[in-house]
């Protein structure tokens, strides 16, 4: 057996394997190696492979005699006590942290949910061998948890070349939403999951039903804030509001957080009903129709027989068209030169509503001013800030946080165009919001940008 250092000198795709389910990971293995980009939740080998590393853990696991199945384990039940039996000098920190994320979730209620949530941690953390390593330095332990004449964890040859594949799988990069965990008890198939921040307000314009623990949208406002550019739609789950999990909550704890946060940005992370192809999500199909016996006017948007409908330009997320997405340069930047069209005061309001009028009335600005040709400018998007500079005269024009920015967009008749909008502090306090309008060299390149700006928004939330 491997002792903590990946092979080498062994080849694990050429080795000669006896069992099904390891000949089965070591092709899916192969696979994801071919892949150019991070693996993430939509990538189709993602499933195969947390289905096979689970029916390998569970395969020869040994079940108590129990009356009607009360103590019946699972692979999780040996994984959370690992840390008790492993000496401090051999103990790796990653795994006890991923551990106690993971039987801290409130997302999870069952032994498979809480199994399911760890692998998927322990690919993206690049400790996926660590928890099967640790069990066999300890043969007494790996007896007392697996048939040895059953498991491939407990068969000598078939454990090593088993962790010879794990410690393959640590050369791949994995990109996972780890908080989108809430079906986990349930399926293996991960939905579409959004972060939005909606602008203060009172009232979200939806109407929500509470069912089997999770609540759903069931109406939702044509103008209101919600509803604003398809955010929310009828048959998606709110999953989290201001970070807190809604899942199993008590009625009422949605306007409570709403009440105890007023003024404030609204933070919602939502489950959307739909996946990536315009198909229901299978663990809500039931749900859903569910729902619709029960209420007249609940309703599932349909979909165009071509697919989802298009996303408004000012809406679009890099994973939704990654083709589009900037490539940023090794420090983290993306780089764009574009013309200044102006600026426009939109007062207290720095929602992506305010975009349309702001374009328009900076354009208006210049045909009265007589401005003719607009500035030429550098457009900057780092890590954390968005830089405006004057090429001509390499002046420093703007410079804003994008927790400054409270919104980016263009209108639909004037794709070439592009505003953001910013507050003189962090949008979530400010009072007075000034749109910045630019005008980009195509209408590609307008989305791009406004792509671009939407990944900054990405590392935290993105202000729509």
């Amino acid at each position: 057996m491997q002792n903590g250092s990946k092979t080498s000198d062994r080849s694990w795709n050429k080795m000669a394997i006896s069992d099904p389910l390891l000949r089965e990971l070591q092709t899916i293995l192969k696979k994801l190696k071919e892949e150019p980009k991070p693996i993430t939740d939509y990538c189709v080998l993602l499933k195969p492979l947390c289905e096979t590393l689970e029916r390998i853990l569970r395969k020869g696991l040994k079940q108590p005699g129990s009356l009607f199945g009360i103590n019946k384990r699972d692979y999780w039940s040996w994984m959370e006590s690992t840390p008790n039996y492993v000496c401090n000098d051999k103990y790796n920190p990653f795994l006890n942290r991923a551990i106690d994320l993971t039987k801290s979730s409130p997302k999870l209620r069952t032994l498979q949910g809480r199994g399911r949530c760890f692998i998927r941690l322990a690919l993206a953390k690049k400790i996926v061998s660590v928890p099967v390593e640790h069990l066999l330095r300890n043969a007494r332990l790996t007896e007392y948890w697996y048939d040895s004449g059953l498991s491939i964890i407990a068969n000598p040859p078939l454990g090593e070349a088993l962790m010879a594949l794990l410690f393959a799988l640590t050369d791949i990069n994995f990109e996972l939403d780890i908080k989108n965990a809430s079906f986990l008890d349930e399926s293996w198939v991960i939905p579409v999951y959004k972060r939005l921040e909606l602008v203060p307000c009172t009232s979200l314009g939806m109407t929500i039903r509470y069912l089997d623990n999770r609540i759903f949208v069931v109406k939702v406002e044509e103008n209101g804030v919600a509803g604003e550019d398809n955010k929310i739609e009828p048959g998606d789950i709110v999953d989290e509001l201001y970070q807190e999990s809604l899942y199993g909550c008590k009625q009422g704890k949605v306007n409570s957080l709403l009440r105890e946060h007023q003024g404030w940005p609204v933070y919602v992370s939502v489950i959307k009903c739909r996946l990536p192809d315009g198909t229901i999500y299978p663990p809500l199909v039931s749900r859903i129709k569910k729902l619709k016996e029960e209420l007249k006017e609940f309703e599932v948007k349909k979909l165009n027989k071509k697919g989802p409908a298009p996303m408004p330009a000012h809406a679009l997320l890099p994973q939704d068209y990654p083709e589009q997405a900037p490539v940023h340069d090794p420090e983290g930047k993306a780089e764009f030169n574009a013309k200044y069209v102006g600026q426009v005061s939109t007062g207290r309001y720095g929602d992506v509503a305010e975009i349309e009028g702001a374009v328009e009335k900076a354009i208006e600005q210049n045909k009265q001013q007589q401005i003719t040709e607009n500035k030429e400018v550098h457009v900057e998007l780092t890590e954390t800030e968005v830089i405006i500079t004057d090429l001509k005269t390499n002046k420093e024009l703007s410079k804003h946080s994008y927790t400054e920015i409270s919104s980016c967009g263009r209108r639909s008749d004037m794709t070439k165009y592009f505003a953001f909008i910013a507050g003189d502090t962090q949008c979530s306090v400010s009072r007075n919001f000034t749109a910045f309008v630019f005008e980009a060299e195509s209408a590609d390149e307008s989305k791009i940008i406004l792509c671009s700006i939407a990944q900054g928004f990405g590392r935290t939330s993105w202000f729509v």
